[in-house]
């Protein structure tokens, strides 16, 4: 039985994902108390409250998924351990290594509970296939790997002020997408990354509230950064919200007998320079209404949420844990140049 506290991501995808994932949504927490139980209303959801920590004293929450800002994340994630509960903390982390550092040391505290973050890709049967094949040398020696993000969602400079623009609640591209790039990485290669410097940059740097008052933006809107892996990979990121197009999330792993892709949910494969589709079929049953790999990737992670809250819990080993969130984090700070 889960508690989700956020009204954004949390109940747009999640509350269907993990429905058909046959998990229970029992408790909704949002700020605004208003709207909070008009969506819980409609989703059918049995309660609401505009104060998290009501949904952390509920015997019938066994899990919190905290979608919120992330300067709310660590607060929030080590009340909800130290209230008993499973966590499941969205992307990214926290704020900083600081922060990240400290949510693994209560983590480490509550060892019978699950403390995971929300990288749901990685359950995916394509990325799955992706780390096997890297891992049994079908495309030799791994010698480089590329990530790009290409969008256009906050490209238009009228699109409202919110917390995404303040860098000091956790807002910008390098943390939102920047992180899932880098947990791609790590899990598909099975390596940690060991340099990082890279670049952040705003482009749009004022943006209107709900009134028309201009704010300045604080956050990125773009940022690129070249990584070096434990076992001498180079990789280069790419991320961007401000474009005039919208490509798929890629990433690309070159190795000296091969290549391979993930591409827009699928996988290809290539030993010359064609492509080839060898994205494994899917394994569980998914709502029309839920398109694209980060909606299906969360109902994947649903069903081993749901089987691991069962004490299954061998079916929620390729989750990132507050550890993997730490090692993520840190690789943020330094792409921005922040030391730990």
């Amino acid at each position: 039985m889960i508690g989700i506290i956020g009204t954004g991501w949390g109940t747009r995808v999640q509350v269907p994902a993990f429905r058909a994932a046959g998990l229970t949504v029992t408790a909704l927490a949002g700020s605004n108390s208003a709207k909070t139980a008009r969506i819980a209303q409609e989703l059918e959801v049995p309660f609401a409250t505009a104060n998290w920590r009501e949904v952390l004293e509920r015997d019938d929450v066994q899990l919190v998924s905290i979608v919120t800002p992330p300067y709310l994340h660590r607060e929030m994630a080590e009340a909800a351990l130290a209230a008993g509960k499973h966590v499941l903390c969205e992307k990214p982390t926290a704020l900083n290594t600081a922060e990240a550092e400290a949510m693994m040391a209560t983590a480490q505290a509550h060892p019978s509970q699950l403390a995971l973050i929300d990288h749901e890709l990685r359950f995916l049967p394509a990325v799955q296939a992706m780390r096997a094949r890297v891992a049994s040398g079908d495309i030799g020696e791994v010698r480089a790997a590329e990530v790009r993000f290409v969008s256009s969602s906050r490209a238009d400079p009228q699109r409202q002020w919110d917390w995404w623009s303040d860098r000091a609640a956790g807002g910008g591209v390098l943390g939102a997408i920047g992180s899932h790039q880098i947990d791609l990485l790590r899990f598909i290669l099975a390596d940690e990354v060991k340099e990082a410097q890279g670049l952040v940059h705003t482009f749009i740097k004022q943006r209107p509230d709900a009134v028309g008052v201009l704010h300045a933006v604080t956050s990125d809107d773009y940022t690129t950064a070249i990584l070096r892996l434990s076992r001498d990979t180079t990789a280069t990121l790419t991320a961007t919200v401000v474009a005039r197009t919208n490509e798929p999330l890629i990433v690309t792993v070159y190795g000296s007998a091969g290549t391979l892709r993930f591409s827009d949910g699928r996988l290809f494969i290539s030993t010359g320079d064609a492509f080839h589709d060898i994205t494994p079929p899917h394994t569980v049953d998914l709502p029309a209404s839920l398109i694209g790999e980060f909606p299906q990737g969360t109902v994947y992670l649903g069903h081993a949420l749901r089987a691991a809250l069962a004490g299954q819990y061998e079916a929620i080993a390729p989750a990132a844990t507050f550890g993997d969130g730490l090692a993520i984090q840190r690789v943020l700070d330094a792409i921005r140049g922040e030391k730990a």
